[in-house]
C-alpha cells in the first residue's frame, strides 16, 4: 500500500466529526466512528506519513503504538486507526495535566528553561510526582523516532498518560500522531523545492527547534530492525515521503543502533 491506489472509501456522517484543537497546524477536523478515529489529508499526505511511521515502528523496540491505514474519507485520502483506549480508560495529555495542577500552559513554562535537558527532566519529574509514572524510556523513544521522521508537530497534547478510571492505574500512552513528517506537509515544505533544501528547514518541537539536539538530550534509546525494514519498504515505489525515510535511515544508522 506504500505506492498503490487508495481504493477503500468510509462514508462518514457529519455527526461523526470531532474538532479537536491543540495542534501548531491549528484545529484540524477529526472523524469518530465505531471505535475507530478517521484523519482525512489536509496539507498533502499525512495518511502516507502515518502509515510508513507505523511500518518503522513494526521493525523497532517499541512495544506501544498506534497503526495507522491508509484510506479514502468520504472520497478524501487520509487515514485511520483504532482508538488505543480501552474500557474505562482516558487520554490524560501532559499539557491537561500541567494546567490541571498548576493552571500554567506546560509549553510556555517549558521555554522558561534554558537547558534543553532540563525541559525534559523537568516534565519527567512532573508525571513522575504527579502519578508514579516513569516517562523516560517513552519521552525517549518518542523524541528519536521525531528526529528521524522529521516530525515537526509533537506536543504536549499529542504526549501523554492513559488513566484507567476503574483501577485507578497509569500506563504510557502508545506513540501516535506522526502525520506531519517525512515533508507531508506541501504548505510548508513545497514541491517546487528541493527535497535535501525543504529537510533542511524542518523545526522540532517542543523541546527543541533541533530535533536531533532533543532526542540526544533524552537518550536516543530507539532500536531498528533495519534488515527486516528496508526489505519492506523495498515494496513500494518511490515518492517523496519514502525518499525521505530512506535518505534519513541512512543518515541515523550512525545514531540508532541496530535491533
Amino acid at each position: 500500500m506504500i505506492h498503490k491506489e487508495i481504493s477503500i472509501n468510509f462514508r462518514l456522517s457529519p455527526e461523526a466529526m470531532i474538532m479537536i484543537a491543540g495542534s501548531s497546524k491549528g484545529t484540524q477536523p477529526k472523524y469518530f466512528e465505531d471505535g475507530y478515529w478517521y484523519k482525512a489529508n489536509t496539507n498533502g499526505y499525512e495518511g502516507l506519513a502515518e502509515y510508513l511511521a507505523g511500518i518503522v515502528l513494526k521493525h523497532s523496540n517499541v512495544s506501544s503504538y498506534v497503526l495507522y491505514e491508509q484510506c479514502k474519507i468520504n472520497g478524501k485520502d487520509g487515514c485511520r486507526s483504532k482508538s488505543f483506549l480501552k474500557e474505562g480508560e482516558t487520554f490524560l495529555s501532559f499539557e491537561r495535566l500541567f494546567k490541571a495542577e498548576t493552571g500554567l500552559s506546560l509549553a510556555d513554562h517549558i521555554m522558561t528553561i534554558h537547558d534543553i535537558g532540563e525541559r525534559i527532566g523537568f516534565v519527567e519529574d512532573f508525571i513522575q510526582n504527579s502519578l508514579g509514572v516513569d516517562v523516560r524510556d517513552y519521552l525517549s523513544k518518542t523524541l528519536c523516532l521525531d528526529a528521524l521522521l522529521l516530525n515537526s508537530d509533537r506536543h504536549f497534547n499529542n504526549l501523554g498518560i492513559v488513566a484507567n478510571l476503574n483501577t485507578g492505574e497509569y500506563r504510557c500512552a502508545p506513540i501516535f500522531d506522526n502525520g506531519d513528517s517525512l515533508l507531508s506537509s506541501y504548505m510548508k515544505y513545497p514541491p517546487d523545492v528541493s527535497t535535501e533544501e525543504n529537510m533542511e528547514h524542518v523545526v522540532g518541537c517542543p523541546f527543541s527547534a533541533s530535533l536531533y539536539a532533543q532526542a540526544k538530550a533524552a537518550g536516543l534509546s530507539l532500536k531498528l530492525d533495519y534488515a527486516g525494514l528496508l526489505s519492506e519498504l523495498e515494496n513500494g515505489s518511490e515518492n517523496r515521503a519514502l525518499t525521505v525515510l530512506k535518505k534519513q535511515l541512512e543518515t541515523y544508522r550512525r545514531v540508532i543502533p541496530d535491533l
